[in-house]
């Protein structure tokens, strides 16, 4: 009994129908053999792509079907062989130099005669063109659905699929309600430089971060996630032909702005200094010795210490909870005085106001760019319905007009109004909390404990034991006009009688003396 291989092949999933499963290429086959009285020795069976995939079984059939005991191979229908030229030409390959016989039971024809070789090879230039024809319109349709907004591929995290019936158009892709938040939290948190990518991973998976599945965070879904333009309104999309991106404005909901993208992006390339710290100690690079070295954190049995490496140095080390006892003090002589909190309201009256006049002329003038380059846009796009030049040339100038309106519209956004009213309120607050500080320091997580570090002090060293402090200039500002307005009260006090509020008994001129004051040092805080 003569001796052949059997061969079944799907693209995808999508093709395990009642046609194309593997299960019914199989029983089709093994019936065909049974009537034409021959053995199928050897099976070869895998799911991939007969135009550009990498099949293993198809090449160790090959190889099998080279042995002088094998008679030829069976296939379902030719297409299932392949859909390349280069496949096509070794199976043509084995038919001429080795005469092998390919059996293909639909459109059954014998490549033992050259009628037969003939429709062998026609069949196989047909399975080569549908494959580069359908490419071909799938790449087109692509690239309007591009156009149109679409991001015709998996969901980021963050985003979910349109519903229909629920969502205005269900093509579009929606921020998701659960993980959008968390999403926007770890790009504001990345952003600040005080994350490696595996802590801020780590750090949003306690925080209950998880993928769109619901699955554990991995450090290359965030690594992916940081590059990814979508998060700012922009469509990334690569081309396998020509191995380039090319940026397609997107109709979604942008969870980020390019600014705060292009930071994350010089956070990723290493202009700004990631922590490479297996742990995340909360003054690692924050305090430094009398000999002018930062002090390492480290772990000694149930407490960390903060050392010094410089062996020529006498300090030793000090214990991070005593350290923190001192920082408290120090916090403690900057709580301002009740009434310095009424003259700062009046300040930052008086700031807003300034600063929203001066906005509204900014807004103007971004508009006008704005609107310059909507029409920029228009002339390229007439300029390619007229043939003037190709339509990727024109997408590539487009490409950089649209990114350039992004920063514009950041911008934009930052001279909002409804964001001024956020920013002195904001402002308003931090002077608020200044006194709630020192005692809830101790509870704050390293992150907050570094920031209000960083906003307040420009240095702090040891001395000895002894922490020194500089205060950031805004910040000695305030405390400059918080000890006036302490002694005022207590002058007052002194005098006989003297029961009028300090709010009445200051003077018009020390009024705007002090607001003066607050104006240089207020927007430091926001």
């Amino acid at each position: 009994m003569k001796k052949y291989l059997a061969y079944c092949r799907v693209s995808t999933k999508a093709q395990a129908d009642m046609d194309n499963s593997l299960p019914v290429q199989r029983r089709i086959i093994t019936e065909y053999a049974q009537r034409k009285e021959f053995q199928i020795v050897e099976w070869y069976s895998e799911a991939s792509s007969g135009f550009k995939g990498k099949r293993t079984e198809f090449h160790k059939m090959l190889e099998r079907l080279s042995d002088h005991d094998i008679e030829g191979v069976v296939f379902h229908k030719l297409d299932r062989s392949s859909r390349n030229m280069s496949d096509f030409a070794l199976l043509d390959q084995m038919v001429t130099q080795h005469k092998k016989k390919m059996i293909v039971i639909e459109g059954e024809f014998d490549t033992s005669r050259a009628a037969g070789r003939l429709a062998f090879r026609n069949f196989c230039n047909m399975a080569v063109w549908y494959s580069e024809n359908l490419s071909e319109e799938v790449s087109t349709k692509m690239t309007e659905v591009l156009r149109k907004g679409y991001f015709p591929s998996q969901t980021p995290i963050g985003y979910r699929v349109g519903v229909k019936g629920k969502d205005p158009d269900p093509k579009k892709k929606y921020p998701d309600e659960a993980l959008a938040p968390f999403v926007k939290e770890a790009f504001e948190l990345f952003a600040t430089g005080d994350y490696s990518v595996r802590t801020i991973c780590d750090h949003m998976r306690e925080k209950g971060m998880t993928n769109s599945k619901g699955g554990k965070l991995r450090k290359g879904i965030f690594e992916r996630m940081m590059r990814n333009p979508f998060y700012y309104g922009m469509i990334e999309w690569k081309q396998k032909s020509t191995n380039s991106a090319t940026l397609y404005q997107g109709n979604h909901e942008p969870l980020i702005d390019k600014k705060l993208f292009d930071r994350i992006q010089e956070v990723l390339d290493g202009r700004f200094q990631k922590n490479k710290s297996k742990h995340d100690f909360t003054y690692t690079k924050m305090v430094r010795c009398s000999c002018g070295n930062f002090l390492i954190p480290s772990h000694h049995k149930t407490h960390i210490y903060l050392e010094c490496h410089n062996r020529s140095c006498e300090f030793k080390n000090i214990r991070e909870d005593r350290l923190e006892d001192q920082i408290i003090i120090l916090l403690s002589k900057f709580m301002l005085e009740d009434d310095f909190l009424q003259y700062a309201k009046i300040a930052i009256k008086e700031l807003s106001g300034n600063i929203r006049t001066d906005n509204e002329a900014k807004r103007k003038a971004l508009n006008m760019k704005l609107a310059q380059l909507d029409g920029r846009l228009q002339k390229i796009n007439n300029a390619v319905i007229d043939g003037y030049f190709e339509a990727q040339e024109g997408l590539t100038e487009k490409n950089k007009i649209i990114a350039e309106k992004h920063t514009l519209m950041a911008e934009l956004a930052d001279q909002e109004e409804a964001k001024e009213d956020v920013l002195w309120k904001y402002t308003d607050q931090v002077l608020s909390i200044f006194n709630i500080v020192p005692a809830n320091f101790r509870s704050l997580n390293p992150v907050v404990k570094r920031k209000v570090l960083n906003y307040l002090f420009s240095n702090l060293q040891l001395n000895g034991q002894k922490l020194l402090c500089t205060a950031v200039s805004a910040f000695a500002n305030l405390a400059i006009v918080n000890n006036w307005i302490a002694a005022e009260k207590m002058t007052l006090n002194l005098q006989p009688k003297g029961k009028k509020p300090l709010i009445e008994a200051v003077s018009t001129n020390q009024k705007f003396h002090l607001v003066g004051e607050i104006l240089d040092g207020g927007p430091t805080w926001t």
